[in-house]
């Protein structure tokens, strides 16, 4: 999020370049979405605790998580809250949990669950690190994280005082991974910022006295860490052993994302206002930086960029897996295509996927397959962290933005729904399917703001939701590539994640939109501990378990 000014080019920017797709101005909407979290019972506004001296954690607002925490078969909902700054141990900052109630409603459950957080929230990241069944959720605060195991009966317990992933004093996203192969899954934790110093700062008008926040670039860069699970609920903190303590930055968005097909998930960080990092997964508990060499670490421009929400998956069709970032005005969001082999090439402008989100301040960022037709499009959720934005005709709160896919790789920009006539100052976004209809939904936190569930509405192509229990790989199948072939020859690939976009986590269970076709031929699974599992004649519009053999 550059704080400090905008580029002159702002507005030729805003054009489309020669050879990108032409914007579509609307209509020709196979899906829409409608705002219903009123109408199911999800009713929550966040607080970010707005102080007059504008401190830098105010800005972040919060993200949220999908997790079926009850294994009833419908994902709930989990939302961080922040409160009041500085931080206070107040009931009225407490996240909350809501479980889903088949599809048609949302009840609050917090207090039942046992969820007692109260410190200035972040993220959340929600998976099974103890491998007993039962999602569990660590959450990102602002002054000490925690780490809550799920005990199966529908409450929680806080765990973070053997855990060992309190951590420092401003964490934001957070994802899970089994970087060791040892079939359990380990952390990794973004810092922001060192602010300690922020008493002493005065961003604003001097001559009024009127403060604003000032610029990340004002603030010390920190490290963040990797947590290696030992077993028995316990972590240790491995990011120097593992050659990832020396690179600090500014991270807002970070996924476990394997770039070269080797079994290893390697880890990126977007980085706010600083180079973008990709660690090569060496085995044997090391990374290698391979940001530059890899193509991923700057913008189109060759200059570091506002990286907030980011997210992957294959856009083009290829089989390997792509990455996206989220920016800040005035710059593109980041389309980088997988070339294999840890390189990739910046296809931002000329996709089509960047132009039309400049003008922007960009958070939430997921890919999702809106229409069910096997193509990946994407949702990006929009707010400034301005009161007062300085770009002349710039406002706090900003529409949505939805970019459709054709297949190849290639963008357009229509805003298909109610959902995109309502400005908001939205953070954290996750798609999930809640209602087991069979196309995803998102959910978008807002700073300051109320909570939104945007329904997917309309016609859609057949589809088949995977869910995966591991075995030798981590219970979750976190780490997984799942290859769909339709009878007429098509290839899907989808990736298993926890924890992405900004402070967030979509849906564990993979979607594969099958468009006209009514099965799949064959589906190969490729797990974690490296073994290929072979399904076949799968009937279109259902959710199916795989468990690993």
């Amino acid at each position: 999020m550059n704080l400090a000014g905008l580029p002159i080019a702002l507005l030729a920017l805003a054009a489309p370049p020669a050879g990108a797709p032409a914007p579509d101005p609307g209509g020709n909407c196979p899906a829409v979405f409608r705002d219903v979290a009123a109408q199911t019972g999800l009713v929550f506004r966040h607080d970010r605790g707005t102080t007059p001296e504008h401190h830098l954690p105010e800005i972040m607002g919060s993200g949220l998580a999908w997790l079926d925490y009850d294994n009833d078969g419908w994902m709930d909902l989990y939302v961080v809250q922040s409160g009041p700054f500085p931080p206070q141990g107040s009931a009225k900052a407490r996240d909350r949990l809501f479980h889903n109630e088949g599809g048609k409603r949302f009840v609050d459950v917090t207090e039942k669950a046992g969820i007692r957080d109260t410190s200035y929230g972040l993220g959340a990241a929600a998976a099974d690190f103890d491998n007993d069944g039962n999602v569990d959720l660590f959450v990102s605060n602002y002054g000490g994280n925690i780490l809550y195991r799920n005990d199966g009966n529908g409450t929680f317990t806080d765990v973070t005082s053997k855990s060992g992933v309190d951590g420092p004093r401003f964490s934001t996203a957070a994802a899970w991974g089994d970087y060791d192969g040892d079939g359990d899954l380990d952390l990794y934790v973004c810092q922001y910022a060192d602010d300690r110093k922020d008493k002493d700062l005065f961003c604003g008008d001097t001559r009024t006295g009127v403060r604003d926040y000032c610029p990340p670039i004002m603030y010390p860069d920190t490290a963040s860490a990797l947590y290696r699970n030992e077993g028995g609920g316990r972590f240790t903190d491995v990011t120097r052993e593992a050659g990832l303590g020396n690179a600090p930055g500014k991270g807002l968005g970070v996924l476990f994302v394997d770039v070269d097909q080797d079994l290893r998930p390697d880890i990126y960080v977007a980085n706010d206002e600083v180079m973008n990092r990709l660690f090569h997964n060496l085995g044997g508990g090391r990374f290698e930086d391979i940001s530059v060499v890899s193509g991923t670490a700057f913008g189109i421009a060759g200059n570091p960029e506002g990286g907030m929400g980011v997210d992957a998956g294959d856009l083009d069709g290829d089989g390997l897996v792509d990455i996206v970032v989220a920016n800040f005005e005035g710059e593109n969001d980041s389309f980088y295509r997988n070339l294999g082999g840890g390189i990739f090439e910046d296809l931002s402008v000329s996709s089509g996927f960047g132009p039309p989100t400049v003008t922007d301040v960009k958070f939430g960022l997921v890919l999702l397959d809106v229409e069910g037709d096997g193509d990946l499009d994407a949702h990006v959720a929009n707010g400034h962290i301005y009161d007062r934005p300085k770009r002349q005709g710039s406002t706090d709160a900003q529409k949505a933005r939805l970019l459709w896919n054709d297949g190849t790789g290639r963008f357009v920009e229509r805003g298909c729904g109610p959902a995109f006539d309502e400005a908001f100052i939205a953070r954290g976004s996750a798609a999930a399917d809640f209602d087991n209809d069979g196309d995803p939904d998102v959910a978008v936190s807002s700073s300051n703001g109320r909570l939104q569930l945007l329904r997917n509405d309309g016609a859609h192509g057949n589809w088949i939701g995977v869910f995966l229990v591991g075995a030798k790989s981590n219970r979750q199948g976190v780490g997984a590539r799942l290859v769909a072939e339709t009878p007429a020859g098509k290839k899907r690939t989808r990736f298993v994640q926890a924890g992405s976009s900004y402070l967030s986590t979509s849906d564990p269970r993979v979607l594969f939109g099958l468009g006209e076709e009514k099965s799949v031929k064959a589906l190969t699974i490729y797990w974690p501990s490296g073994t290929v599992q072979k399904l076949s004649d799968i009937p279109a519009g259902g959710y199916i378990t795989v468990k690993e053999k």
